[in-house]
């Protein structure tokens, strides 16, 4: 053993519009720059975006991968801070629900990957058979929501059918878009509410993420928030779950 964390682990939400890829890309850079070995795949594989995130035009993705023109390293791009990051396409809808054929190549290809210490997976939005799937083989799930009443009641979808498909337990909740902390335990207590009485699971309130006037703009511009502003609101929150998640 060399010591290696390798961690996988799994972003996902109820709904679009979360900031889901916006909070996965930032995570990314920030432990980049803790000197964490960081891998983002973006599991969206028919509308992803991981690559405009970081302004990149990626030369192959996974549909190549998938099809056989290509292995996983020649997709592979790379990021700031040492990132490497395995892109997915637009458009290709086929690649909404994996084959079992396809999961399983994916999987092995994933973990045939020895020089990482985390391992993102940015998953696509909702309940289709590759977010259940590509949760089911991390060894954490974060879930992203919002006060937004829509995203509170797609989170706890999102908890419910993980649950019974994989028996997962465990949920690491970040509140993205609040005011403050007090706003987001308030989302977090409601979320809770309901699972504690219908569902056998853990929620473990991981972080959340203020609302922050730096986080539109960088976006817009195609560039990292926790890059373009170090000392922004946003930033110092994402920083505190980054360095949670490395304690862990």
């Amino acid at each position: 053993m060399d010591g290696k964390r390798r961690k996988i682990i799994s972003v996902t939400s109820g709904k679009g519009g979360v900031g889901k890829s916006s909070v996965v890309s930032n995570m990314a850079y920030l432990l980049g720059k803790m000197n964490e070995i960081t891998y983002i795949v973006d599991a969206d594989l028919a509308l992803g975006n991981i690559d405009i995130m970081f302004g990149i035009v990626p030369k192959y993705n996974i549909k190549d991968f998938l099809e056989g023109k290509r292995d996983l390293y020649e997709i592979i791009s790379s990021g700031p801070n040492g990132i490497k990051i395995i892109p997915a396409t637009t458009g290709a809808y086929e690649l909404s629900n994996l084959s079992d054929h396809e999961k399983n190549a994916l999987f092995w290809a994933i973990k045939s990957i020895g020089d990482y210490d985390f391992l993102i997976i940015d998953t696509q939005a909702g309940l289709s058979s590759n977010v259940i799937y590509f949760n089911s083989i991390c060894e954490e799930v974060f879930l992203i929501l919002t006060p937004d009443p829509a995203s509170l009641a797609d989170s706890y979808a999102v908890i419910k059918v993980i649950n019974r498909k994989t028996g997962r337990k465990n949920f690491n909740i970040i509140v993205n878009m609040v005011n403050d902390e007090s706003e987001a335990l308030k989302v977090y207590s409601k979320l809770l509410t309901v699972t504690d009485r219908f569902l056998n699971v853990y929620l473990d309130f991981y972080g959340y993420i203020p609302m922050d006037k730096n986080v539109a703009l960088a976006t817009k511009r195609q560039r990292l928030w926790t890059e373009h502003y170090p000392d922004s609101p946003a930033t110092s929150a994402l920083e505190k779950i980054c360095l949670r998640l490395l304690r862990s």
